[in-house]
């Protein structure tokens, strides 16, 4: 009696467990998933034929397959960081550059109208002695800081 009873019990486990999945839509256009009767409301409905098994174990990764191992990965993260930090950097220094050659653009400019202006023009000779521009001396200053506006306005 025993016996009949175990068996009986695992024959409804086993029912129980072979009950499929049904997916089916709603009226709204929704689709469940269920292991529960279908309300007569659904518009459509599917038997799902899922099985307890779990899924077949993935091979070894081999260097050919394009899994790469943890070390390969971390060495990848190294380098593409090593790269941002000197793209990074570059960056900073183009910025940098462009910057000083704004402000050398704009005393050149600045240079160059006070000598056009005819405004007096001091200079320190090898004495360490102030020495004020001759207007013999002012046609060259000028060219001289046409050229050194032109380079650095480019």
């Amino acid at each position: 009696m025993r016996k009949l009873l175990i068996i009986i019990s695992m024959l409804m486990v086993a029912t129980v467990t072979n009950a499929g999945v049904t997916k089916w839509v709603d009226a709204e256009g929704k689709v469940h998933y269920s292991d529960q009767p279908v309300p007569t409301t659904a518009k459509s409905q599917k038997n799902l034929d899922l099985k307890n098994n779990p899924a077949p174990p993935k091979a070894a990764p081999d260097s050919k397959s394009g899994e790469k191992s943890l070390a390969e990965k971390d060495l990848e993260y190294r380098k593409r960081k090593v790269q941002a930090e000197e793209t990074a950097a570059k960056q900073a220094k183009d910025q940098e550059e462009t910057k000083q050659k704004k402000e050398n653009c704009a005393q050149a400019r600045h240079q160059l109208q006070a000598l056009q202006e005819g405004q007096r023009i001091s200079k320190f000779n090898e004495k360490g002695e102030r020495v004020f521009l001759e207007d013999s001396d002012r046609a060259k200053a000028i060219e001289e800081t046409k050229k050194s506006a032109d380079s650095w306005c480019k």
